[in-house]
């Protein structure tokens, strides 16, 4: 779906293609890409994206200890006395859950300074992000997230898929193939209210549950009330037994 609307927005794709080469003109400036499909692409312009490193360099011979970042535990302290660290810089010992150890997002540097505002104000407080979730807008089309979604699922976990007919709409939730607990939900193009599935994943409801109060996660009932049905029907004829509570 997503490939589609880049395709729309007149952005060419290369699936499963890597760069080879940046083949420059007779003056130094690039005139085009290989790719190592051995293809080769004109362009005046070259963009590189490779995530988020920190920027810790300075901080090489000053005795407090580096990983990728500035290694810190759930208080944010350092290895050194009264030293602390947050944000995109900080790296957790360990992820919390399946969180990574860098966390360079800036709801979580929210988070993180909160928690640290409470430390160094004498109430020692560790770092407690809550459930995962994130949103964004990729062009045209908003992106929420809840809980947890893997590309591929767990071997403990089932996954369920709706496309809207116009192809600019989906969900996908993922629960527990023994449990049927609720672990996560993914929408493109469809408001979802935070706080419901934050408390639904705080209080372990079932799939079920969720897909019978989908209406009370509505955000903008103008855009979502004619999809909640459609979505509804379609889990209830793929999961055969579906039990309500």
């Amino acid at each position: 779906m997503i490939n589609r609307h880049i395709l729309e927005h007149h952005i060419d794709l290369r699936l499963e293609t890597s760069l080879n080469e940046i083949v420059s003109d007779e003056n130094g400036h690039v005139k085009a890409i290989v790719t190592d499909k051995n293809e080769t692409i004109e362009c005046e312009l070259v963009g590189l994206t490779a995530g988020v490193s920190p920027n810790i360099g300075f901080l090489k011979n000053s005795g407090i200890e580096l990983g990728r970042g500035v290694m810190v535990n759930r208080f944010f302290e350092t290895n050194v006395k009264d030293i602390y660290a947050i944000g995109d810089c900080a790296e957790q010992h360990e992820g919390i859950g399946y969180r990574m150890p860098i966390e360079a997002v800036w709801y979580t540097g929210r988070m993180m300074g909160e928690a640290l505002a409470q430390t160094l104000t004498g109430k020692p407080t560790q770092y407690n992000p809550g459930h995962y979730f994130n949103s964004a807008k990729f062009l045209d089309i908003e992106y929420q997230t809840y809980g947890w979604v893997f590309a591929e699922p767990m071997e403990h976990e089932t996954q369920f898929y709706w496309e809207h007919k116009d192809g600019k709409k989906a969900v996908r939730i993922s629960f527990h193939k023994e449990s049927r607990m609720f672990l996560g939900i993914n929408t493109f193009g469809i408001r979802l209210r935070h706080e419901f599935f934050d408390k639904v994943l705080t209080d372990e409801k079932t799939v079920d549950y969720v897909m019978h109060h989908l209406v009370e996660a509505n955000f903008d009932p103008e855009f979502f009330t004619s999809y909640y049905k459609e979505i509804q029907q379609q889990f209830t004829t793929e999961f055969i037994g579906l039990k309500i509570e």
